[in-house]
Formats: C-alpha cells, sequence, structure tokens
C-alpha cells in the first residue's frame, strides 16, 4: 500500500500586520507544496535568484531537521527515477514529502538533499534520483544522513530582508501524459482504471480515450515510471493493457509530457500576491516553463519567469491566477483588518503530488483564509485560492485541472490569460464560498480559470467553437448560472436524497460543474466536476463532513455552500 502524503497546515497564524499576511499566506503555502511533492525549481530573495532546481538552495527556505541520523546508511544506484537507502533509524510514515540530507558520499551528487518519495521500511526509503546523478557510492555503510522538513521553515527567519524586495518562486506539480495511438483498442477500457505497459512496466490512471480514423491517444497519470526511453518510461510499441477492463492498445510514437509550473509573486508592496500558472509540453513548449524562464537573463531577482525580458516572455501557455502579469502589478490585499472585517488564521490544503504503483499523483491544492466581522464572533466565511483537479473531464482533454481565486472586477468570458482582473481589497467580499456570493456578482467577477479543449480540435470544423484555448469558467450545479438562468434549473433547495434517510449529521452533497460560453452564448460547454469541492445544503462555516476524506464547510450560508477536501476531519480553530 502507498503511504499517502496529504499536506494539511491548520490555523496558520498570519499575524495582524499587513506588511507581512498577504506574502506569508503564499510563502507558507510553497513549504506545505514542496513537502507534498511539488518540486522547487527556482526563487528569488529580492537580491538575487537560484534556478538550479537543487531544494538546498531554495531561498524561501531549505527545512529543519527532524531527525539527526543515528545510523550510517548506503545508497543503491537508481531504478526508475528513485534510489533505496538503507541503514536508517527511526523512519516513519509522515517522513514521506521530507528530504534525506546525505553527506560523506564519495560521489558529489549524492550529497545533496533528496525527497523521500517511498517509505519502505523503519530503516529504510526510496528517494527521487532525477535531480542529481545519484549512483550507488563507494562509501556505502558509512553515509551520514539528516531528514529535513519544509514545514519546519520559518517566516521570521527572512521576513526583513524581503519587506521592501520583490520576491517569488516556481515550484512544478503534476504531469498528464499524451500517450499516441494508431488503432482502436481491443475492449474497452474503463475511465479512471490502472494501465500497465508491457516490456517497460509503466503504469499510469487513464484518464480518457479517444479514436477516429486511425487517429487518437490516451490521457494517462503517470504512476510507476517505467524502464522505456520515452517520458516516464513510457516507450512506443509497446502494448497498454486495462488492469480491470483487460483492454488493449499499443502505443505508437512518443508520449508526450504535459506538466503543470506555478510562480509565486510578492511585489515591492508587501501587502500583495500575484500567482501564475501554466501547463506547458515538456518538448514543444519547453521554452514557456516557467523554470525555463527562470534560467534566462529576462529572469532577475527583481524580474519574476514569465515577467518579460530575454528569454522570459510570457508563455502562451501560462495564465494568471490572481494579480496581473507585470513586476509592478499587484494581486490580492490580505488585510488584517478593515473597518468591518477581520481575516483570520489560514488553512491549507495540498494532495499528494508524489505518485507509486496504483496511485496517483494529485497535486490538488487550496488556501482558504476565513472571515469574521470581530474577533469575538465565528466565521463568516473567506476566500478561497487553489488548483484544482477535475472529474468527468472530455474522453480527450489533457488539461484536468483549473485555478481558484476570490474573484477580480472583469467581464466573465472575455478569456484574458494576462489579467485575473482589476485589484480588489476583498475587504467587501467577505464570503465567496457559496451560491449566494457567486449569483450576486453576475458577470462583474470571475472565479475560475484554466485551459479549454487542450490538444482537441472540432470535426467537424465549427468555426464557433476555439479549442485548445484559455477559458474562463463558471459553476453551474446547484444555482441558476449568472447570465443564462435558462441553461440549469435552481436546485438549491432539492437534496439528493431525501433528508430523513440520512443520518442527522450527515448533509447531503452534490457535485460542483464547471461551465464555459463564449461572449455571445452560441456555444457552451460542460468542463467538468471537481474532485474535491462539493455544494452542501449545510449549517455552518468549519463543519466537518465524513472521514478518510473528511470535508469542511467554507461558507456559514447554510444553502448551497462549498465544502472542501480533502480535510483531516478536524475542526478548525479560526481565531487570531
Amino acid at each position: 500500500m502507498p503511504t499517502v502524503n496529504n499536506v494539511r497546515v491548520n490555523n496558520y497564524s498570519l499575524g495582524l500586520t499587513d506588511s507581512t499576511r498577504a506574502f506569508e499566506s503564499i510563502w507558507k503555502l510553497t513549504r506545505a507544496l514542496k513537502k507534498a511533492g511539488w518540486k522547487f525549481k527556482a526563487s528569488s530573495d529580492g537580491t538575487s535568484k537560484v534556478s538550479t532546481a537543487n531544494p538546498a538552495s531554495d531561498q524561501w527556505g531549505s527545512g529543519t531537521v527532524t531527525n539527526a541520523g543515528a545510523a550510517a546508511a548506503s545508497i543503491a544506484a537508481p531504478t526508475r527515477g528513485r534510489a533505496t537507502v538503507t541503514g536508517l533509524t527511526g523512519i516513519v510514515a509522515t517522513d514521506k514529502g521530507k528530504f534525506l540530507t546525505i553527506t560523506g558520499g564519495a560521489t558529489g551528487a549524492n550529497n545533496n538533499h533528496h525527497q523521500i518519495e517511498e517509505i519502505l521500511s523503519s530503516t529504510s526509503v526510496a528517494i527521487d534520483a532525477r535531480n542529481f546523478a545519484v549512483v550507488s557510492d563507494a562509501s556505502n555503510g558509512a553515509l551520514t544522513w539528516t531528514i529535513r522538513d519544509p514545514l519546519g521553515d520559518a517566516y521570521s527567519s527572512f521576513t526583513a530582508a524581503l519587506d521592501a524586495n520583490i520576491a517569488w518562486w516556481v515550484g512544478q506539480g503534476p504531469s498528464i501524459l499524451k500517450i499516441p495511438i494508431t488503432a482502436a483498442s481491443t475492449g474497452t477500457f474503463s475511465i479512471g482504471e490502472n494501465v500497465v505497459q508491457t516490456t517497460t512496466g509503466a503504469t499510469g490512471e487513464l484518464l480518457g480515450y479517444t479514436y477516429y480514423n486511425a487517429t487518437g491517444w490516451l490521457v494517462i497519470a503517470p504512476r510507476l515510471r517505467g524502464t522505456g526511453s520515452g517520458v516516464y518510461g513510457w516507450q512506443t510499441g509497446n502494448v497498454i493493457t486495462g488492469s480491470e477492463s483487460a483492454a488493449t492498445v499499443t502505443q505508437a510514437g512518443t508520449a508526450i509530457d504535459y506538466v503543470y509550473e506555478v510562480v509565486f509573486t510578492k511585489p515591492a508592496a508587501n501587502t500583495t500576491i500575484q500567482i501564475f500558472v501554466g501547463q506547458f509540453d515538456t518538448v514543444a513548449e519547453s521554452a514557456e516553463m516557467f523554470s525555463f524562464c527562470a534560467t534566462q537573463t529576462g529572469a532577475t531577482a527583481s524580474v519574476h519567469p514569465g515577467g518579460g525580458g530575454t528569454g522570459n516572455a510570457f508563455g502562451a501557455h501560462a495564465w494568471v491566477m490572481w494579480g496581473i502579469n507585470t513586476t509592478a502589478g499587484q494581486g490580492s490585499r490580505v488585510s488584517g483588518t478593515t473597518s468591518s472585517l477581520l481575516f483570520l488564521n489560514a488553512q491549507y490544503i495540498c494532495v499528494d503530488a508524489i505518485p507509486e504503483q496504483s496511485y496517483t499523483a494529485d497535486g490538488s491544492w487550496a488556501l482558504f483564509i476565513p472571515t469574521t466581522t470581530v474577533s469575538t464572533t465565528p466565521p463568516i466565511g473567506g476566500i478561497l485560492y487553489g488548483f484544482q483537479r477535475l472529474n468527468d473531464i472530455e474522453d480527450g482533454e489533457i488539461s484536468p485541472y483549473v485555478t481558484i481565486n476570490p474573484g477580480g472586477t472583469k467581464t466573465l468570458y472575455t478569456n484574458s490569460r494576462t489579467s485575473a482582473g482589476t485589484l480588489t481589497t476583498i475587504s467587501g467580499q467577505t464570503d465567496m464560498c457559496n451560491n449566494a456570493a457567486f449569483v450576486a456578482v453576475t458577470t462583474t467577477r470571475v472565479f475560475f480559470n484554466g485551459w479549454l479543449g487542450r490538444s482537441l480540435t472540432i470535426y467537424p470544423t465549427n468555426s464557433n467553437l476555439q479549442l485548445d484555448t484559455f477559458a474562463e469558467f463558471e459553476l453551474v450545479d446547484l444555482r441558476p448560472l449568472q447570465n443564462v438562468t435558462a441553461f440549469i434549473r435552481n436546485t438549491n433547495s432539492v437534496p439528493r436524497i431525501i433528508a430523513s434517510a440520512r443520518p442527522a449529521y450527515q448533509k447531503p452533497k452534490g457535485p460542483v460543474v464547471l461551465y464555459y460560453q463564449n461572449a455571445s452564448a452560441s456555444i457552451r460547454v460542460v468542463k467538468g466536476s471537481f474532485k474535491w469541492l462539493y455544494w452542501l445544503n449545510g449549517d455552518q462555516v468549519t463543519d466537518v463532513y465524513g472521514t478518510d476524506p473528511a470535508f469542511t464547510q467554507l461558507s456559514s450560508i447554510q444553502n448551497a455552500s462549498l465544502i472542501l477536501g480533502p480535510s483531516d476531519g478536524t475542526n478548525w480553530f479560526l481565531s487570531q
């Protein structure tokens, strides 16, 4: 069984000072993402940049020691991107995602911070062997080591140097593979099943299958790396078999890796934040990747990757999740107090981004900051930032993630990649996580962004529908649309299961579906439904529903509130 590494940080205090709250909220998020398996690629501390992808050089923190090492270790030659390290002591399940620091090795590449990707026993782990040229070491049996936890980094250790400066951080998250085929499958694959490639042994979760007239592909979330020569070890010419369906098809061409990356930026105005996201073909679109831009001269300590200059253009497959794509641009103001509003302790959920056999690297994340009117009253709602996976995507769609933001002021369906809308202080938007909030703003706010029909084309040709394009989405289930009320009826008051048939504490929940239309409303498309967000006819903010995984309510509104998972099943204590 895989060790599940969902990272939750409850009730993180951001303090009351405006000069640090906004930046600290995303700084802590990067620590949680790094522990969950998002890979550090580059950073700036305001005076210099690092673009070597070495986690030990992360200027936003390199982790604190949680196990000082009480034995001599050995490292084996890597296989399938990982190397086994033995001779350790005190290894526990929560060490997955932490970093094993090896010293004293005869081979310099071994003397680095290596992320722990599998827990094998109380004395052995498997580490990520892709960052460095890891080999079996001549000093095996005598290697010294420590374990470092990114969540242990302290914000106070470097805030003074950053307060007046621009700073940024780049992370790399989940991959989606496009596996080409030129013949129809034998048998019918089941969406969501594990698939295995012969000869290479590569495995993955099947997200989609499309085929027509000698052209098609599988959409796969990679799991266990194969031994082949292609990305994640997938190699052309080998048969792919569904573990449940027993359907088969042969890979017929080079697999394409579409990887997600994120940039978090703190402008010089320390009370604001900016977030940029992109999904890139690692070969054909490599020059667009934030991690590549970070290595170029245009990216500096004060110019974020994608912020302009030599080799540093904002990629065609990148978008602004929050803020505006300029170095001087601003995003949200996460104020400590206003005349009528108080922001409370931040809540973080980062879903495991480290794959194992028969286990997908999800990588979804959310930052939720509750709000109240005065410190002595319960929360009335909050604001939400997120990168979230969808289910029920189109069969050939290879972009199953979207982003969530508090809603910059802009016109819905204008589809602007470079701005999330006019700066908002959020001071008047005290509860964005319920049906009433989404409907009330009509077309003046955009909360959900992502890619529509990535890699898809229209057959037969329909010039009205533009695919493989950035899009702005809205929610449609359990409420009327913002500006097309006839599309789906309002079912807020209708439970999915008769309430009297359920335990009193268990409220009916329903899927949250994302919808897109063009400006003229002549085209309407359902993108998919959220994996970790649901609507609920519930009770009050912080109520917890279910177990393994649990979901926590984000709004005090009883009628159609959002609930977020995978929560740890405990109530959040939200006061300062």
